[in-house]
């Protein structure tokens, strides 16, 4: 598993919010409907970081929740957010960068040596890809490790494309038996929506990105973040609702080159009366790692590690956001 998926510092999921309607919701509702209960909300109240393990999506899925409450007003928590400091605590990025859906390129993206070496011998081996994919990047890499690279970005590059365009239905699967990160996001899209009670929110967790039928914001973005033993190139997609009651954002990986398959977290942040904020966090990590023999107790060591870390973080964020 991604030990830095387990430091997934979180804001981002929470799908949580339940937005506007006559009344806006509350922190104690929309804590509880993801599945927290009065005495960890009571505790929330007093500024405890809270924690809940989430029923698994699926036999891949390490899913977890959690709550705090921030002393700084929600636009604060937001701007943080939408800054990307919220990647920048969850993990080592070593380089990132925006795509544009008009004319996706990532020409920027740059790999150590290293790393280009055994992708050019073993393309499919260092990075998950499809057969095709590999076989793509294989023969480019006879050329040399330039050309490798090359032919690698073009790969991600049409992966990004075929997202914008189709959404879920456009990701290209892994090779391998239940590798598909299009299955692994529908579940999470689908536990989202279970708690995210506004329409509107709800329809752009599951919109084509090219296709948005709201006013929220949807970009893309590649990043290189330090895996286990090697460097992890990821495509992501962020969505940012922001309104008066109640903020999303949304970061979905449809694309890990390394560690996990695909992850979503969502992060929601609400108004509290004294005008500071709370924020509710969910993630829905998925790996073939902790399928198969045993696949029970892997996966509850694996939420156990993304607990910890991602509770320190909080914890942190509590103190870092302006106003904190």
């Amino acid at each position: 598993m991604c030990r830095t998926t387990a430091v997934l510092f979180a804001f981002l999921f929470a799908g949580a919010v339940a937005f506007a309607q006559a009344k806006a919701p509350s922190f104690e509702h929309v804590a509880q409907r993801v599945g927290f209960s009065q005495e960890a909300v009571a505790r929330a109240e007093k500024g405890e970081v809270i924690s809940e393990g989430l029923k698994a999506t699926s036999d891949k899925d390490l899913a977890l929740a959690v709550g705090a409450k921030i002393d700084a007003p929600m636009q604060a928590v937001y701007d943080f957010v939408d800054a990307h400091k919220l990647s920048r605590f969850q993990t080592v990025t070593i380089s990132e960068g925006e795509i544009d859906p008009a004319n996706p390129s990532l020409a920027g993206m740059k790999l150590q040596e290293d790393t280009l070496k055994k992708l050019a011998k073993d393309p499919g081996g260092i990075f998950h890809m499809s057969k095709a994919e590999a076989s793509k990047v294989g023969a480019a890499g006879k050329n040399g490790t330039a050309a490798a690279l090359a032919a690698y970005q073009q790969v991600l590059a049409a992966r990004a494309e075929a997202y914008w365009e189709q959404g879920l239905k456009g990701i290209t699967p892994y090779a391998g038996k239940g590798r598909s990160p299009a299955v692994d996001l529908g579940h999470a899209n689908k536990a989202a929506k279970a708690f995210l009670e506004h329409p509107e929110v709800q329809a752009e967790v599951d919109a084509v990105p090219a296709k948005s039928p709201g006013k929220a914001k949807h970009r893309l973005y590649w990043a290189v973040q330090k895996g286990r033993d090697q460097e992890a190139p990821v495509l992501i997609h962020r969505i940012l609702y922001e309104q008066d009651d109640g903020n999303v954002v949304v970061e979905r990986r449809f694309y890990s080159g390394y560690d996990y398959d695909s992850l979503q977290i969502v992060v929601g942040t609400l108004p509290t009366e004294d005008g500071n904020s709370a924020i509710i966090y969910t993630n829905h990590t998925y790996t073939a790692q902790v399928t198969g023999f045993g696949g029970s107790a892997k996966r509850s060591i694996g939420r156990k590690l993304l607990e910890r870390d991602v509770v320190a973080e909080m914890r942190r964020a509590q103190k870092t956001i302006p106003g904190g």
